[in-house]
């Protein structure tokens, strides 16, 4: 995940620096379009192979032709959508961007059953490869495209690549499942897979309001800069959220009988998340104007309040990115749809009451929107895992702790007249050294378990040949 995520972000940043704020809003728009196209692709079928205890023979390969299917006419709508698309956001690119990307649809369905079966059985190396392999090839085509002038059709190579590369690796990884017509061994799973997909409608609803009102209503270049803003607070939701949901999902599901193993894996799983999350979401937050105009150009300094603020967000986001693993797994289907419901009104409350004071308001008001859903989340991880309140609290507070006295130090440095770089330079070192004495003076045995959690995270696993009674162990 690291690696993938890195690739993308590397040549969204690329990206950004070569077409500037105007070009990149078309990419950002197209994105919007194509991110909620994709929810129709599985409709939550692949998350029932993965939490289903029992699964008929043929089951995985009936999924696979529905999810082919799906992709298929989701990609002819797409085709047929796009001039709508672009008159709704003013933009005529996003029409002629859309028809490319439309291609790419039926090879993302390719690859969603076998990347679940190989998730179901906890063969994450096999996944791991197909995305580095094929992250590093998209990124390279839509850089090399973006230099040779293709301007924002560089996205196009670039997700075509990825998508094409991805759905080889894995069905030769997983050996298929290939689709075959026993469609009745779908329905099985459609009560599960539905309540699934409803949720991750309503999640995409509530997370990427924010940049449909933007991108309408403010127009493609404030789209641009918010969007930007706004992959940076995702980044740690997609590098570490995503890496430790890939693990915790299948071993939830497989806990499911064992409620004090339920409680340590989430008490696990939030310590890492916190402790790899909050420093790094702190940093960014206080260097964001630094880092902004070094990174990404002088014409993107607008966009540094909001990656200050989002910042904040990405970490709180973070930490609790686990909460709908835990309730999938245990098979809560019917309160994921309960919990989403209420987020998004939440959610897009604030946004809205943001949209009326301007960009920086949105941001705003969807972190402040996310920080009173936090007292909900905290309590529906104490219901379904046996894990109280205050111990949910003890985990995280030392990583904000820590980071707060780190903040205060790089920001003191920044009362001293430095340019960007220099003021980088010397407060990436200074701020990671006060976190870490932080950390060893106030918290020593919470520093202790995150280095013996981190040397398990990036320890090279045996091979799943190995003695099944090892692995069970």
């Amino acid at each position: 995940m690291l690696a993938r995520q890195g690739f993308q972000m590397l040549c969204a940043i690329v990206l950004a620096r070569i077409l500037g704020p105007e070009s990149y809003g078309i990419i950002s728009a197209a994105m919007v379009y194509t991110t909620f196209a994709a929810l129709f692709l599985d409709q939550g079928l692949s998350s029932a192979l993965i939490q289903r205890p029992e699964l008929g023979r043929r089951a995985a390969g009936a999924t696979a032709t529905v999810n082919l299917l799906f992709a298929v006419l989701v990609g002819g709508a797409t085709v047929l959508l796009a001039p709508w698309a672009g008159d709704f956001f003013h933009a005529p690119g996003v029409t002629a961007l859309l028809l490319p990307l439309a291609a790419a649809i039926p090879l993302k369905g390719l690859a969603i059953t076998p990347r679940a079966m190989l998730s179901r059985d906890l063969m994450l190396r096999p996944v791991a490869r197909a995305d580095i392999l094929a992250a590093a090839a998209g990124a390279t085509a839509g850089i090399t495209a973006a230099l040779l002038g293709a301007g924002y059709f560089a996205l196009a190579y670039q997700v075509l690549t990825t998508d094409a590369l991805t759905a080889a690796l894995l069905l030769a990884a997983s050996r298929g499942p290939w689709p075959n017509l026993h469609l009745r061994e779908v329905g099985p799973l459609l009560s599960f897979s539905l309540s699934v997909f409803f949720t991750d409608f309503l999640a995409y609803f509530s997370r990427n309001v924010d940049n449909i009102l933007v991108g309408r209503f403010l127009g493609v270049v404030p789209l641009s800069l918010y969007s930007m803003a706004y992959r940076i607070m995702v980044v740690p939701v997609q590098l570490v959220g995503q890496t430790v949901n890939r693990v915790m999902f299948p071993a939830f599901s497989r806990a499911a009988g064992d409620a004090a193993l339920v409680a340590a894996h989430l008490s696990r799983a939030m310590h890492i998340l916190a402790m790899s999350v909050v420093p790094l979401m702190a940093l960014v937050a206080c260097a964001a104007p630094g880092l902004v105009q070094v990174v990404l150009g002088d014409a993107w300094l607008p966009a540094a309040p909001l990656v200050s603020v989002l910042a904040v967000g990405g970490a709180r986001e973070t930490i609790f990115y686990i909460t709908p693993s835990l309730m999938k797994g245990l098979g809560k289907g019917k309160l994921i749809v309960r919990y989403e419901i209420t987020a998004a009104l939440v959610q897009v409350g604030g946004i809205v009451i943001g949209l009326q004071f301007g960009l920086f308001w949105v941001a705003f008001g969807l972190v402040a929107a996310g920080f009173v859903l936090t007292p909900v989340l905290l309590l529906l991880q104490s219901r379904l895992a046996g894990l109280g309140v205050r111990k949910q609290l003890g985990v995280i507070l030392p990583a904000v702790h820590a980071a707060l006295w780190a903040s205060a130090a790089y920001l003191a440095l920044g009362l001293a007249p430095l340019l960007p770089v220099v003021q980088l330079a010397l407060g990436l070192p200074l701020f990671a050294a006060v976190h870490a004495a932080a950390l060893f003076l106030f918290h020593r045995s919470h520093l202790k378990l995150f280095i013996s959690q981190a040397r398990t995270l990036f320890s090279r696993q045996e091979n799943h040949a190995a003695d099944p009674a090892k692995e069970e162990a």
